[in-house]
């Protein structure tokens, strides 16, 4: 990867790097399978966005937090609704946004693991597989390549992921149970 930072310095880098240098954290590149480039790049690039969401969010909570010290946001009159709606729109931001993006990043980092999974299953009849969820995609691969695979290690992360897709899911739909919420551990 080049050095990007001289050329455009314009904060879409981290540290001088490309967008896909936001990958290394959650992706090291040890494989030179093809498959592996355009799961790469995917999860590179929600590693990015949720960089910048979180950015995002930390500014416009910070502009927010200067207004309630300043007053600015105070309209003569209606001082106690202002406060209110400065609130609400702290509240929505710190927890809403903060959750939807967070789920939005888990599903699609689930969607580009489901897309490498399928390109991996490759052999004739698998096309039947490719329509299948994810717990039954990860346990096929499991089993073909059960010699390099540990199993329980992939059941535990293929749950993880589930159980998180799943509670973002419900979350959209206002169906979370908060004692099953918290019980599970699963905030977003």
């Amino acid at each position: 990867m080049a050095e990007a930072g001289a050329e455009y310095g314009n904060g879409d880098t981290k540290n001088g790097w490309y967008v896909l240098a936001y990958g290394d954290e959650y992706f090291a590149s040890r494989h030179s399978r093809v498959e592996f480039v355009s799961f790469e790049y995917r999860v590179s690039s929600l590693a990015w966005l949720r960089s910048k969401i979180t950015k995002s969010v930390d500014v416009e909570l910070a502009e927010l937090h200067a207004n309630r010290e300043t007053g600015a946001h105070r309209v003569r009159g209606w001082e106690g609704e202002s406060d209110l709606m400065l609130d609400e729109s702290v509240n929505v931001l710190d927890t809403d946004v903060r959750q939807i993006s967070a789920g939005v990043i888990v599903v699609a980092s689930v969607a580009a693991l489901e897309a490498l999974m399928n390109q991996m299953l490759d052999q004739p009849g698998d096309e039947r597989l490719h329509r299948a969820g994810l717990t039954r995609k990860a346990g096929e691969l499991a089993a073909r390549w059960s010699a390099v695979i540990d199993r329980t290690e992939l059941d535990e992360h293929i749950s993880w992921l589930r159980d998180r897709r799943n509670s973002f899911a419900h979350r959209l739909i206002d169906d979370v149970d908060l004692q099953w919420r918290s019980a599970s551990g699963l905030g977003l």
